[in-house]
């Protein structure tokens, strides 16, 4: 499975629309940004909250419960769009 490094950054400038990939955790969108991202770093941004979170994930392994935690402290941040519709 493998460690990674965490880095998380608050108060981000929100992305603002995009082709890069784009999904939801616990309601809370994300968009993959690919041009800062390679094979053993992804970076992650929020999507529709300002201020925006960004978390860089270093290494190998998986990244699923480190964004399942984010999303809920994420939460209380009013989102204003959305890159994934509502359901």
């Amino acid at each position: 499975m493998g460690d990674r490094d965490i880095i998380l950054r608050c108060g981000d400038t929100p992305p603002g629309p995009t082709r890069d990939p784009c999904f939801a955790v616990d309601g809370i969108d994300w968009v993959l940004d690919q041009a800062q991202s390679i094979r053993t770093r992804k970076v992650i941004v929020s999507y529709g909250r300002t201020p925006a979170t960004q978390v860089i994930f270093d290494g190998g392994g998986k990244t699923d419960a480190t964004l399942v935690g984010l999303s809920k402290l994420i939460a209380p941040i009013r989102q204003t769009s959305h890159c994934i519709a509502a359901q």
